[in-house]
């Protein structure tokens, strides 16, 4: 039963319901303990945090406060935290011979997902980097048990090694078995490598450094996948891949409670949805991978759809390791050729678009194992999935309700109907089935997925969605030149191009934080899944980064917290307002929710 809601928050619903669109009006402004949208240039360059929010299980409101554990570059333990190392664990060093640190200033992001892991009375905090050689680093931390207060202790790298390095790391989660469970976005597009050099595009062949500058020694199929670290009893770190899971731009895989069910989403343009069902609970290291096909039933605002679920294969870890280790090439699995303009191909190929492009396939005999994992978007357009998706972010899940939500950065691209940007073209849709057609919306929207509560007889799981409905979306908006507002175009008073978010149970709250261009300061939102308002504006970060790694802490030795990583500050834009070297390096820190222990 959802608890019910205290008059003060729905008052603040209330407020939230309406003055939409009021010019250069912030309607959270003095009405509540919500931050206002920044204004100065020095709250423009600041982490600002609200003084309260909605208490996610006493629905009241509680004391809000923001503390940094880390920053990239900062030494501990005999360890610098972002460091990229190579294939040997030696440092890597920009061309000047300073450090390459992942911070989102060289190329990549800087750290993107951390988590905190409890073992044995300890408390570990893993975090992963998103640049082209990715990195991991756990750090034991100290928790102060009065105040709350963490800090970290040491610093660790994990090395990668035995799974040919890192790639992009982005979001995650910690698993019900108390792991964490990573991913590798942007898989490179092995029908591109020049076979020659090992050559891809500029993007790909900034992994060099990582084999000693020889690209001939790596392979696109060594990226993509998901990742997972588990603990030994002593904290002793054991890191793997879970190459059964799919390779495509992963996001996240989302675990449900049954410990077997996992939805993918698929970061880019003409992209994939992706669920995942373990053999074993609590083990990913086989089982059966499945893509949707979306069929449209309403095309108002974010669109209203049923999903039917396109079984692609099942493998296990092992078989798939030995055939991504023997070096594979593209032409192995697939046969590829040219699209004609009107989306047709030669007799024989199945025509497919997806974030690789428009073309032309034909399955090599016997090679569907491989198609399935390594080339799985490819795969499931092939099959017939729905590949127009753009920019699927972050998942989570509501217990309360036995729903999902998923981020969508953008309605654009393959999820209008043959337009871009509105406007007539072709690129994104030719090929394809077509299965989305909804209007253009640069700032994204929040989605609902209902999960049926028995066995679906396809997937086989108990936790499978069979619809998904739009809930929320950001609203286009032009300020004019001598607003306060004047750099944003999305507006202020709604979410720009969700991206992480992370569901409270108990409390109908979902928090949903942004990555975007169109607020020129990105900002982390509490949303009210029962009115569908936007109650509070929870925290805002320095210019020009990202909010991730938005993980509700119920009880960590009786506190409460929320993650927050601050990526890349001045990495997107604003980059002229920099002061000092140090506004660069990205922030891995903590809301404490509470003054007190609960």
């Amino acid at each position: 039963m959802i608890p019910t809601r205290t008059p003060l928050l729905l008052a603040l619903a209330a407020l939230a319901s309406h003055s939409l669109h009021a010019d250069d009006a912030d309607r959270f402004a003095g009405k509540s303990t919500s931050i206002a949208y920044p204004t100065t240039d020095a709250q423009k360059r600041s982490i600002l945090a609200a003084k309260e929010m909605a208490h996610p299980v006493l629905h009241q409101r509680s004391p809000l406060s923001y503390h940094t554990i880390l920053r990239t570059g900062e030494q501990l333990g005999g360890e610098t935290f972002g460091l990229l190392k190579d294939s040997q664990g030696k440092p890597l060093t920009m061309q000047d011979g300073s450090p390459y640190i992942c911070n989102g200033q060289f190329g990549g992001s800087g750290p993107d997902h951390t988590e905190f892991i409890e073992k044995k009375g300890h408390l570990y905090m893993i975090t992963q980097f998103e640049c082209q050689v990715g990195a991991l680093y756990m750090a034991e931390l100290d928790q102060n048990p009065k105040t709350g207060e963490i800090k970290a202790k040491n610093l660790r790298y994990i090395d990668q090694g035995s799974h040919h390095g890192g790639w992009v790391h982005c979001a995650g989660m910690k698993t019900p078995w108390n792991s964490f469970l990573g991913s590798e976005e942007y898989e490179p597009d092995a029908a591109k490598r020049n076979t020659e050099t090992g050559s891809i595009d500029p993007y790909y062949d900034t992994v060099a450094p990582y084999f000693g500058g020889d690209l001939r020694k790596a392979n696109p199929y060594y990226y993509g996948w998901i990742t997972e670290v588990t603990l030994a009893d002593d904290g002793t770190p054991r890191y793997t891949k879970h190459y059964s899971m799919g390779r495509f731009a992963h996001e996240l895989a989302y675990v449900l409670p049954d410990k077997r069910t996992a939805y993918l989403s698929d970061d880019g343009s003409n992209c994939a949805m992706f669920m995942y069902v373990a053999d074993r609970p609590g083990d990913l290291s086989a089982g059966t991978l499945f893509a949707a096909k979306w069929k449209q039933t309403d095309n108002r605002g974010a669109g209203v759809a049923d999903l039917e679920w396109i079984r692609l294969g099942h493998a296990d870890d092992a078989e798939l390791k030995k055939i991504v280790d023997a070096n594979p090439a593209f032409d192995e699995i697939f046969e590829r050729k040219e699209m004609a303009k009107d989306g047709s191909c030669p007799g024989g190929f199945r025509g497919v678009n997806t974030d690789h492009g428009a073309e032309c396939l034909k399955l090599r005999p016997g090679k569907e194992t491989e198609a399935a994992f390594l080339e799985s978007r490819r795969y499931a357009g092939y099959l017939g999935a729905t590949t127009e998706f753009r920019k699927m972010e972050g998942i989570t899940y509501d217990p309360d309700h036995r729903r999902l939500y998923l981020a969508m950065s953008q309605i654009a691209k393959g999820m209008e109907d043959h337009k871009k940007k509105g406007k007539a073209n072709d690129k994104y849709d030719r090929g394809s089935s077509n299965d989305i057609r909804l209007e253009y919306n640069k700032c994204g929207a929040v989605y609902a997925l209902d999960i049926e509560d028995k066995a679906d007889p396809v997937t086989g799981s108990g936790y499978t969605a069979k619809r998904i409905y739009g809930i929320l979306a950001g609203v286009p908006k032009k300020y004019s030149k001598d607003s306060l507002y004047a750099e944003n175009s999305c507006d202020i008073n709604s979410i720009a191009n969700p991206d992480n978010i992370s569901y409270l149970p108990g409390s109908n709250l979902l928090l949903i934080g942004e990555d975007t261009g169109y607020h020129q300061n990105d900002l982390v939102w509490a949303f009210d899944t029962q009115s569908n308002a936007l109650i509070d504006r929870v925290a805002s970060t320095p210019y020009g980064s990202e909010t991730t790694s938005l993980i509700w802490q119920p009880d960590l030795n009786g506190f409460r917290y929320i993650t927050l990583v601050t990526q890349h500050p001045f990495g997107e834009s604003d980059k002229d307002k920099i002061k000092d070297p140090s506004d660069v390096q990205s922030y891995v820190g903590y809301l404490k929710v509470g003054a007190d222990k609960k």
